[in-house]
C-alpha cells in the first residue's frame, strides 16, 4: 500500500490546484493585484495620419486630390464623421485624450506604454526628438498634441518617442527597417497637412505627399502584418460648424486602410469614435468621452 503524502507534499499539490484555478478564473489581462488591464495579447499595428483644415466635400470627389480618393474608392470611407472644434491643438488632444482641454488627463500612450505596447509619434520637420520648444520652420507645436502632457514630457522613455519625421528612427527608417512600433502618428508639417499653401494648391500638396509617403506603409512587414491605418482630418473649414453628438468641428473625410477595409462606412462619429475603436483594438481603457458610444465608434470599417 502506498505511504500516505508527507505534508509538504500535500502543500505543493494544493498550492499547483490553486494555481491552476487561479488561471482558469483570471483572464490574463487582470491584475490580482487591481492594476489596470496590460492590453491585447497580441497588439495591432494601428496608425493614425492627421492632416488639417479641409471639409468633407473639399476632399471627396475633389479632382485636387486624386490619390487620396483613390483610396477612398479602394478602402473605407467613412462618410458622417465630424471634427470637435476649429481648434487643431484640442482636435489633435481629443484623438490621444478623450478631451479636448486637459492637458492632465490620461493618454492613450500611457495606457500603451503601461500595457507594454510600443508607440512612437512622428513630427515631420521637428528639429529633434523631445522638441517641447515652439513653431521652427514649417514644424507647427499646435498639431503635436503629445508635448502638451507633462505626463509625457516629464518621462523621458517616453518623451524620446516623439521624434522627427525624417532620418535614422523616423517614419520610413522604421517601416523599412522592421522596427516600427505598434502604434503609429503621424504628422506632417504645416505645408503638407494641407493647413498652409506654402506656394502651391494645399490639397493637391496634401494628396502628393500622401502619394509619396504612404506606399512605404503599404509595402512594409508592419502593414502585412495586419496593420490598418487611419488618415482623418483635425476638421472641416472655419465656415463649417456641424458636428456629431458634440462639437462643432465640422463634415471631416475620414479613411480606414487595411486588408479588411473596404465601402462606405456610415455610421456617425467624430474624433472620440476614433479614438473609442483604437482604444478597443489594443484592449486598453476608454478614456474620457471616447466612453460615450453616441460619439460613435470607427472600429466596423477596420
Amino acid at each position: 500500500m502506498p505511504s500516505e503524502p508527507s505534508v509538504a507534499s500535500r502543500r505543493i499539490r494544493w498550492l499547483r490546484t490553486l494555481m491552476t484555478v487561479l488561471a482558469v478564473a483570471v483572464p490574463a489581462t487582470t491584475s490580482l493585484l487591481g492594476a489596470t488591464a496590460v492590453g491585447a495579447a497580441s497588439p495591432p499595428n494601428i496608425m493614425v495620419i492627421v492632416e488639417e483644415n479641409q471639409g468633407y466635400s473639399n476632399i471627396i470627389g475633389n479632382s485636387q486630390a486624386p490619390y487620396i480618393n483613390n483610396l477612398a474608392s479602394t478602402y473605407a470611407s467613412a462618410t458622417q464623421w465630424f471634427g470637435l472644434t476649429d481648434y487643431s491643438l484640442a482636435d489633435y488632444v481629443a484623438l490621444i485624450s478623450g478631451t479636448t482641454n486637459s492637458y492632465g488627463a490620461p493618454t492613450l500612450v500611457g495606457e500603451l506604454a503601461n500595457a507594454g505596447i510600443s508607440w512612437k509619434a512622428y513630427m515631420e520637420d521637428a528639429p529633434s526628438a523631445c522638441y517641447t520648444g515652439g513653431a521652427v520652420g514649417h514644424y507647427g507645436k499646435d498639431h503635436n498634441p503629445f508635448v502638451h502632457f507633462n505626463s509625457i514630457t516629464g518621462t523621458p522613455t517616453q518623451c524620446n518617442r516623439i521624434v522627427p519625421f525624417a532620418g535614422s528612427g523616423g517614419f520610413a527608417s522604421d517601416l523599412n527597417g522592421n522596427t516600427a512600433p505598434s502604434f503609429m502618428f503621424v504628422v506632417p508639417n504645416v505645408c503638407d497637412d494641407m493647413h498652409s499653401s506654402c506656394g502651391s494648391n494645399r490639397v493637391q500638396q496634401g494628396d502628393r505627399w500622401l502619394k509619396a509617403n504612404l506606399p512605404t506603409v503599404l509595402n512594409s512587414q508592419w502593414y502585412l502584418n495586419g496593420g490598418t491605418v487611419i488618415i482623418t482630418w483635425d476638421s472641416a473649414t472655419t465656415a463649417d460648424k456641424s458636428g456629431w453628438n458634440t462639437g462643432n468641428g465640422g463634415h471631416i473625410p475620414t479613411i480606414v486602410i487595411s486588408a479588411a477595409s473596404s465601402g462606405a462606412f456610415t455610421s456617425g462619429g467624430n474624433h472620440y469614435g476614433t479614438l473609442r475603436a483604437i482604444e478597443q483594438a489594443y484592449g486598453v481603457g476608454l478614456l474620457g468621452k471616447s466612453s460615450n458610444a453616441a460619439n460613435g465608434d470607427l472600429t466596423p470599417a477596420f
